[in-house]
């Protein structure tokens, strides 16, 4: 199926849409490349997108992220007091924020992010404003998802990347299609994004931090998840039997019915 044969609203409301539920799991079930630029990215986003982001690994996909750093008052001051230590700076604040896990809901979702890191589906980078030797936070609120017909859909909105903006926070995002009136929107968009993720878009620095993500993958991952990343609920009954969640090891990082269970047809 691609994303054509989906059906998408122009606009989702969080109090008035379930936007993971009718936006982000259908089409990034259908989805073989995720691109978003985020001013804040938390790991809790992985559990709500679940579904949809085990269909995009399914597919062979990837997930190219680019947000902000969590800079205190101080680090900003270090930074403009010697401008040319900016990175490392940076790469010390997030290896700072790696903190332990704060119980066991936690623990599995920063193992789940560590293991997507490890198979190369997730791509991290680091954005920062800089102009005149001062230094200022990356805010974009956009992403771009793409299907294995070169089906495009970009969206821009005030939604950030975490559980809270997905289920508690009052959100709205536009969506623009390549199949429709908004295909020139939708090239803006991909425009913009490209421009920040390869690093030539004025005054914005954009950075790949490599020891920031074998530090993730060292201090988190304490399972390996290869074969639940690639495990399709959907598959036929006979393929089911084979595989038995209640007999295994393999961590359940999200509501689910058990393999055990039957449910009737609607």
């Amino acid at each position: 199926m691609s994303f054509a044969d989906l059906h998408i609203k122009t606009e989702y409301r969080s109090l008035l849409d379930d936007v993971v539920r009718e936006f982000y799991t259908p089409v990034l079930t259908e989805a073989v490349l995720y691109k978003r630029a985020v001013g804040f990215f938390s790991s809790s986003a992985l559990i709500e997108l679940m579904n949809g982001i085990m269909g995009l690994v399914r597919n062979g996909g990837k997930i190219e992220l680019v947000a902000s750093p969590k800079l205190s008052l101080e680090d900003i001051e270090a930074i403009e007091d010697g401008f040319e230590r900016r990175e490392e700076i940076i790469e010390n604040r997030l290896l700072r924020e790696l903190n332990t896990p704060k119980g066991k809901f936690e623990q599995e979702r920063l193992n789940l992010l560590s293991n997507l890191i490890a198979h190369g589906v997730i791509e991290l980078k680091i954005a920062f404003l800089e102009k005149d030797n001062h230094i200022g936070m990356f805010h974009e609120k956009m992403g771009l998802m793409y299907d294995s017909e070169n089906n495009i859909i970009a969206f821009t909105g005030s939604m950030n990347e975490s559980a809270t903006a997905f289920s508690h926070n009052y959100e709205s995002i536009d969506v623009f299609t390549s199949w429709s009136n908004d295909h020139d929107r939708m090239l803006a968009k991909q425009s913009a994004f490209n421009a920040i993720w390869n690093d030539y878009e004025p005054n914005i620095k954009v950075v790949s931090f490599a020891n920031v993500e074998k530090a993730i993958i060292e201090k988190y991952r304490t399972t390996d998840i290869k074969d639940y990343l690639t495990y399709n609920p959907n598959t036929h009954d006979a393929e089911v039997d084979s595989f038995d969640a209640d007999k295994t090891d393999m961590p359940q990082y999200y509501p689910h019915i058990p393999q055990s269970v039957k449910i009737r047809p609607y």
